[in-house]
């Protein structure tokens, strides 16, 4: 039995962004170069509150055809626009790697759906095909079901998918409304999504939609995105890409992805997780022998590890403060951090402490004529071992690729 069965999307430990509803403006800039169609992200910006929020891309391309979608990336959430039906009917949904079902509001569900910006009308699409089985899914915080559906998913007018099989919500907690979202696109592994019916069913994503449509070759997807503080000095709201299909390795330090097989570890095995068998801390290496198992989760903010780990970073930390939560706070110019290294098969990644510093602009604590910054690092809860969350990812390229059942990382050419 596993520890948990549901997406980690949204679990909150507090509310670290307050929220403006997002108006996505710029999802016309989509790109199809030599089988690459690339969508930007596009970013709003947001105020900083107390805690961050969890959750449970012609290129130098990989040998694959691709295309790649804008993402709006609402401070470590990524919205992309997408039409369902005959004619199209626009929404906008959120992209989620810790589960793998696509769902949008059912029409007239108002208030048992938290009134969303759109709803789907399934009389009004020609090309619509109910089928008889229900969807229900928890998320860390929240919940939604209905029943599931088939239609056509188009992006930027030009590019259709058809016959995606997706979720209609009649009914779910409204917690995507004040994000400006209507529903979800989930791309977890394909075996995820059969924990969201009662006939346990294996559910295509829209990438396997994709590649059974014969629009890309592959099964896999790769995310790429600017930190928060190139994105706040970048002179248009283009935060990065989504890449369906392939990566675009123009983004890549010397075009290198560094592949790690998902983990086989029980709980994790239908998430995108990989195994940690090492951890560096300032010298002082921690092994895992059967493997630490992490889930790499774009939906998350935080990096989780366990205990002895964040204690044994934090614990030189001259003015290491915690706030009502337990959430660390540091001096923003402290000297006092050192790099992380994580070893994941035979691969090495390195964090600096400048990289899992949340930037006081974003978000911070004045106190005694001192500026403090919170970390992106915190202690694992009890029923998850790791998360690799924005923290962690917004230093790298990620590449998730179910059909090789593992998932690549590489480090984002500056």
């Amino acid at each position: 039995m596993s520890k948990w069965r549901f997406s980690l999307l949204s679990i909150t430990v507090a509310a670290f962004w307050s929220v403006q509803a997002a108006t996505i403006t710029s999802f016309n800039e989509v790109e199809n170069n030599d089988g690459l169609l690339s969508i930007p992200i596009v970013g709003i910006d947001r105020k900083t509150a107390n805690l961050p929020q969890w959750g449970f891309q012609k290129a130098d391309a990989e040998q694959v055809s691709s295309f790649k979608v804008p993402l709006e990336n609402i401070d470590l959430a990524y919205l992309m626009n997408v039409s369902i039906g005959t004619p199209p009917q626009p929404f906008t949904l959120l992209l989620d790697t810790g589960s793998s079902t696509t769902w949008v509001p059912l029409e007239g569900c108002g208030e048992s759906c938290g009134y969303p910006p759109h709803t789907l009308s399934p009389n009004a699409s020609s090309t619509f095909e109910q089928t008889d089985m229900l969807f229900g899914i928890r998320y860390g915080q929240g919940f939604s079901r209905g029943f599931y559906g088939k239609d056509t998913f188009t992006f930027n007018g030009n590019f259709s998918v058809p016959n995606t099989e997706f979720a209609v919500s009649d009914m779910n907690d409204g917690e995507l409304t004040s994000d400006g979202a209507d529903g979800i696109v989930g791309i977890g592994p394909d075996a995820l999504s059969k924990y969201n019916n009662p006939d346990n069913v294996v559910v295509p994503t829209l990438v396997t939609s994709m590649k059974n449509a014969g629009m890309i070759k592959n099964s896999t997807f790769s995310v790429y995105f600017k930190s928060i503080d190139d994105a706040k000095q970048s002179d248009t709201r283009v935060n990065g890409d989504i890449v369906f299909g392939g990566v675009d390795l123009s983004k890549v330090e010397n075009n290198t992805i560094k592949y790690m097989p998902i983990t086989t570890n029980e709980n994790y095995k239908d998430y995108w997780a990989v195994d940690i068998h090492k951890i560096t801390v300032d010298g002082n290496v921690t092994n895992y022998e059967t493997g630490l198992p992490s889930l790499v989760d774009t939906g998350s903010t935080l990096i989780f590890l366990p205990q002895e780990i964040v204690i044994s970073v934090m614990s030189k930390v001259r003015g290491l403060s915690t706030d009502y939560w337990g959430q660390y706070l540091v001096p923003c110019d402290t000297p006092d951090l050192v790099p992380i290294t994580f070893t994941m098969g035979s691969h090495e990644f390195t964090i600096n402490p400048q990289e899992y510093i949340v930037p006081y602009s974003v978000g911070g604590a004045f106190y005694n004529s001192v500026e403090y910054c919170y970390t992106y690092l915190y202690e694992a809860p009890s029923f998850v071992d790791s998360i690799l969350g924005y923290g962690f990812l917004q230093q790298f390229v990620s590449v998730y690729d179910d059909d090789n059942k593992r998932l690549g990382l590489g480090r984002i050419a500056r």
